[in-house]
């Protein structure tokens, strides 16, 4: 598979999309940056499954999507609470 430089999709409206299925589901988040990276951590294992189960068994292109928009979901909000909080508690 080769990179496509982000130049063939525009996934903004997915990750705003599932930005708000992450906030319905567990509402606002406070955690430590180590518990955000254990969260992080967990989706990739997320991923990684979806695409063994496509690679190895009968998993589809759409469950590898939707696992990647969730881990890129999650670590974006990741970089703005580095970028724009005072404090990282």
């Amino acid at each position: 598979m080769r990179d496509l430089c982000l130049g063939t999709n525009d996934f903004h409206k997915e990750i705003a999309d599932e930005n708000i299925n992450q906030i319905d589901k567990w509402g606002i988040q406070n955690h430590s940056p180590s518990e955000w990276l254990m969260f992080a951590t967990e989706e990739l294992g997320e991923l990684a499954q979806a695409i063994a189960e496509y690679q190895y068994r009968d998993g589809t292109r759409d469950d590898v999507v939707n696992e990647a928009i969730q881990t890129a979901t999650l670590c974006i909000k990741i970089a703005e609470m580095f970028k724009h909080s005072m404090v990282i508690d």
